[in-house]
Protein backbone atom coordinates (compact mmCIF):
# COMPACT_ATOMS: atom_id res chain seq x y z
CA UNK A 1 0.00 0.00 0.00
CA UNK A 2 1.45 3.44 -0.94
CA UNK A 3 2.65 5.54 1.97
CA UNK A 4 0.11 8.33 1.43
CA UNK A 5 -2.76 5.86 1.23
CA UNK A 6 -1.54 4.10 4.37
CA UNK A 7 -1.41 7.44 6.17
CA UNK A 8 -4.94 8.22 5.00
CA UNK A 9 -6.28 4.96 6.39
CA UNK A 10 -4.40 5.52 9.63
CA UNK A 11 -6.14 8.90 9.97
CA UNK A 12 -9.56 7.56 9.03
CA UNK A 13 -9.36 4.50 11.23
CA UNK A 14 -11.77 1.52 11.04
CA UNK A 15 -14.60 3.69 9.72
CA UNK A 16 -12.60 4.48 6.60
CA UNK A 17 -12.11 0.75 6.05
CA UNK A 18 -15.88 0.31 6.28
CA UNK A 19 -16.40 3.09 3.71
CA UNK A 20 -13.85 1.45 1.42
CA UNK A 21 -15.73 -1.86 1.78
CA UNK A 22 -18.99 -0.12 0.85
CA UNK A 23 -17.29 1.33 -2.24
CA UNK A 24 -15.91 -2.08 -3.25
CA UNK A 25 -19.31 -3.77 -2.83
CA UNK A 26 -21.02 -1.01 -4.80
CA UNK A 27 -18.54 -1.15 -7.69
CA UNK A 28 -18.76 -4.96 -7.78
CA UNK A 29 -22.56 -4.79 -7.89
CA UNK A 30 -22.43 -2.19 -10.64
CA UNK A 31 -20.13 -4.34 -12.80
CA UNK A 32 -22.36 -7.42 -12.32
CA UNK A 33 -25.53 -5.50 -13.19
CA UNK A 34 -23.90 -3.73 -16.14
CA UNK A 35 -22.76 -7.03 -17.63
CA UNK A 36 -26.28 -8.46 -17.15
CA UNK A 37 -27.95 -5.44 -18.81
CA UNK A 38 -25.41 -4.78 -21.54
CA UNK A 39 -26.98 -5.10 -24.96
CA UNK A 40 -30.32 -6.52 -23.82
CA UNK A 41 -32.25 -3.58 -25.30
CA UNK A 42 -30.63 -3.96 -28.73
CA UNK A 43 -31.14 -7.74 -28.68
CA UNK A 44 -34.81 -7.31 -27.77
CA UNK A 45 -35.20 -4.83 -30.63
CA UNK A 46 -33.53 -7.25 -33.08
CA UNK A 47 -35.69 -10.14 -31.84
CA UNK A 48 -38.81 -7.99 -32.31
CA UNK A 49 -37.99 -7.37 -35.97
CA UNK A 50 -37.01 -10.98 -36.65
CA UNK A 51 -40.11 -12.50 -35.09
CA UNK A 52 -42.46 -10.10 -36.86
CA UNK A 53 -40.84 -11.04 -40.19
CA UNK A 54 -41.04 -14.78 -39.49
CA UNK A 55 -44.61 -14.60 -38.22
CA UNK A 56 -45.65 -12.50 -41.19
CA UNK A 57 -44.22 -15.16 -43.51
CA UNK A 58 -46.08 -17.89 -41.61
CA UNK A 59 -42.86 -19.77 -40.78
CA UNK A 60 -44.09 -21.25 -37.49
CA UNK A 61 -41.19 -23.69 -37.08
CA UNK A 62 -38.67 -20.86 -37.49
CA UNK A 63 -40.64 -18.76 -35.01
CA UNK A 64 -40.44 -21.55 -32.45
CA UNK A 65 -36.71 -22.00 -33.05
CA UNK A 66 -36.03 -18.27 -32.70
CA UNK A 67 -38.05 -18.08 -29.47
CA UNK A 68 -36.24 -21.05 -27.95
CA UNK A 69 -32.85 -19.60 -28.91
CA UNK A 70 -33.57 -16.14 -27.43
CA UNK A 71 -31.20 -15.01 -24.67
CA UNK A 72 -31.47 -12.77 -21.59
CA UNK A 73 -34.52 -14.65 -20.29
CA UNK A 74 -36.59 -13.60 -23.29
CA UNK A 75 -37.01 -17.21 -24.41
CA UNK A 76 -39.46 -17.95 -21.59
CA UNK A 77 -41.54 -14.87 -22.43
CA UNK A 78 -41.62 -15.54 -26.17
CA UNK A 79 -42.24 -19.27 -25.87
CA UNK A 80 -45.23 -18.53 -23.68
CA UNK A 81 -46.65 -16.39 -26.47
CA UNK A 82 -46.10 -19.06 -29.11
CA UNK A 83 -47.83 -21.65 -26.95
CA UNK A 84 -50.83 -19.36 -26.57
CA UNK A 85 -50.89 -18.74 -30.32
CA UNK A 86 -50.82 -22.46 -31.05
CA UNK A 87 -53.89 -22.82 -28.84
CA UNK A 88 -55.53 -20.22 -31.10
CA UNK A 89 -55.82 -17.77 -28.21
CA UNK A 90 -56.90 -14.22 -29.09
CA UNK A 91 -54.44 -11.36 -29.12
CA UNK A 92 -55.29 -10.12 -25.62
CA UNK A 93 -54.82 -13.60 -24.15
CA UNK A 94 -51.45 -13.97 -25.88
CA UNK A 95 -50.38 -10.57 -24.56
CA UNK A 96 -51.52 -11.46 -21.02
CA UNK A 97 -49.58 -14.76 -21.10
CA UNK A 98 -46.40 -13.03 -22.21
CA UNK A 99 -46.83 -10.09 -19.86
CA UNK A 100 -46.79 -12.29 -16.75
CA UNK A 101 -43.38 -13.72 -17.61
CA UNK A 102 -42.18 -10.33 -18.86
CA UNK A 103 -42.92 -8.79 -15.45
CA UNK A 104 -40.82 -11.48 -13.78
CA UNK A 105 -38.00 -10.76 -16.23
CA UNK A 106 -38.21 -7.00 -15.67
CA UNK A 107 -38.16 -7.55 -11.92
CA UNK A 108 -34.90 -9.48 -12.33
CA UNK A 109 -33.47 -6.64 -14.43
CA UNK A 110 -34.15 -4.18 -11.61
CA UNK A 111 -32.49 -6.41 -9.03
CA UNK A 112 -29.70 -4.70 -7.09
CA UNK A 113 -30.66 -1.11 -7.90
CA UNK A 114 -32.24 -0.53 -4.50
CA UNK A 115 -29.22 -1.96 -2.70
CA UNK A 116 -26.86 0.25 -4.72
CA UNK A 117 -28.94 3.30 -3.78
CA UNK A 118 -28.80 2.21 -0.14
CA UNK A 119 -25.00 2.04 -0.27
CA UNK A 120 -24.90 5.58 -1.65
CA UNK A 121 -27.19 6.81 1.12
CA UNK A 122 -25.28 4.98 3.84
CA UNK A 123 -21.73 6.08 3.06
CA UNK A 124 -22.06 9.78 4.15
CA UNK A 125 -23.51 8.65 7.48
CA UNK A 126 -20.58 6.30 7.95
CA UNK A 127 -18.28 9.23 7.24
CA UNK A 128 -20.04 11.44 9.77
CA UNK A 129 -19.94 8.66 12.32
CA UNK A 130 -16.18 8.29 11.82
CA UNK A 131 -15.71 12.04 12.07
CA UNK A 132 -17.59 12.25 15.36
CA UNK A 133 -15.50 9.40 16.77
CA UNK A 134 -12.32 11.09 15.54
CA UNK A 135 -13.21 14.42 17.13
CA UNK A 136 -14.07 12.69 20.39
CA UNK A 137 -10.70 10.94 20.39
CA UNK A 138 -8.89 14.19 19.52
CA UNK A 139 -10.58 16.04 22.37
CA UNK A 140 -9.80 13.18 24.71
CA UNK A 141 -6.10 13.33 23.78
CA UNK A 142 -6.08 17.09 24.29
CA UNK A 143 -7.63 16.65 27.73
CA UNK A 144 -5.16 13.92 28.72
CA UNK A 145 -2.04 15.73 27.50
CA UNK A 146 -3.12 19.23 28.47
CA UNK A 147 -1.99 20.52 25.08
CA UNK A 148 -3.88 23.51 23.74
CA UNK A 149 -3.81 25.88 20.83
CA UNK A 150 -5.39 26.18 17.42
CA UNK A 151 -2.76 24.01 15.74
CA UNK A 152 -3.46 21.08 18.07
CA UNK A 153 -7.24 21.32 17.67
CA UNK A 154 -7.03 21.85 13.90
CA UNK A 155 -4.79 18.81 13.47
CA UNK A 156 -7.23 16.52 15.28
CA UNK A 157 -10.28 17.88 13.44
CA UNK A 158 -8.61 17.63 10.02
CA UNK A 159 -7.80 13.97 10.65
CA UNK A 160 -11.37 13.32 11.77
CA UNK A 161 -12.81 14.97 8.64
CA UNK A 162 -11.07 12.40 6.42
CA UNK A 163 -13.99 10.01 7.01
CA UNK A 164 -16.58 12.62 6.07
CA UNK A 165 -14.76 13.48 2.84
CA UNK A 166 -14.41 9.78 1.95
CA UNK A 167 -18.07 9.10 2.72
CA UNK A 168 -19.25 11.97 0.52
CA UNK A 169 -16.95 10.91 -2.32
CA UNK A 170 -18.24 7.32 -2.21
CA UNK A 171 -21.83 8.60 -2.09
CA UNK A 172 -21.27 10.69 -5.24
CA UNK A 173 -19.81 7.69 -7.07
CA UNK A 174 -22.64 5.39 -5.94
CA UNK A 175 -25.29 7.89 -7.03
CA UNK A 176 -23.69 8.24 -10.47
CA UNK A 177 -23.46 4.45 -10.90
CA UNK A 178 -27.04 4.02 -9.72
CA UNK A 179 -28.35 6.63 -12.15
CA UNK A 180 -26.44 5.04 -15.02
CA UNK A 181 -27.87 1.60 -14.26
CA UNK A 182 -31.33 3.08 -13.78
CA UNK A 183 -31.14 4.52 -17.28
CA UNK A 184 -29.97 1.18 -18.70
CA UNK A 185 -32.79 -0.66 -16.94
CA UNK A 186 -35.36 1.87 -18.15
CA UNK A 187 -34.20 1.44 -21.73
CA UNK A 188 -34.26 -2.35 -21.46
CA UNK A 189 -37.72 -2.33 -19.84
CA UNK A 190 -39.10 -0.16 -22.64
CA UNK A 191 -37.68 -2.42 -25.37
CA UNK A 192 -39.01 -5.57 -23.69
CA UNK A 193 -42.47 -4.02 -23.33
CA UNK A 194 -42.48 -3.03 -27.01
CA UNK A 195 -41.29 -6.54 -27.92
CA UNK A 196 -44.17 -8.14 -26.01
CA UNK A 197 -46.76 -5.86 -27.62
CA UNK A 198 -45.45 -6.27 -31.18
CA UNK A 199 -44.95 -10.02 -30.91
CA UNK A 200 -48.41 -10.49 -29.41
CA UNK A 201 -49.86 -8.73 -32.46
CA UNK A 202 -47.76 -10.85 -34.83
CA UNK A 203 -48.53 -14.14 -33.07
CA UNK A 204 -52.25 -13.39 -33.09
CA UNK A 205 -52.10 -13.30 -36.90
CA UNK A 206 -50.27 -16.63 -37.21
CA UNK A 207 -52.06 -19.30 -39.22
CA UNK A 208 -51.87 -22.26 -36.85
CA UNK A 209 -54.58 -24.47 -38.35
CA UNK A 210 -53.86 -28.16 -37.71
CA UNK A 211 -52.86 -30.31 -40.60
CA UNK A 212 -56.11 -32.26 -40.23
CA UNK A 213 -58.16 -29.10 -40.81
CA UNK A 214 -56.08 -28.32 -43.88
CA UNK A 215 -56.56 -31.82 -45.33
CA UNK A 216 -60.31 -31.60 -44.77
CA UNK A 217 -60.42 -28.25 -46.51
CA UNK A 218 -58.40 -29.68 -49.40
CA UNK A 219 -60.78 -32.63 -49.77
CA UNK A 220 -63.77 -30.32 -49.74
CA UNK A 221 -62.16 -28.22 -52.46
CA UNK A 222 -61.45 -31.33 -54.57
CA UNK A 223 -65.01 -32.57 -54.10
CA UNK A 224 -66.41 -29.23 -55.17
CA UNK A 225 -64.20 -29.27 -58.26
Amino acid sequence: MPENLQKLFDQGGPTLLAIAAVAAIGVGLFVERWLALRGIASRARAMDSRLRDLAGAGRISDVLAACNAASDGLNTVLTRGVEAALRRAPRDAIFAEMSRDARRLLNRLRRGLGFLATLGTMSPFLGLFGTVLGIMQALKRIGETGASGLDVVASGVSEALVDTAAGILVAIVMVLLHQFLKGQVGHAVLEVQILVEDVADAFARLDVRPAADESVAAREADRGA
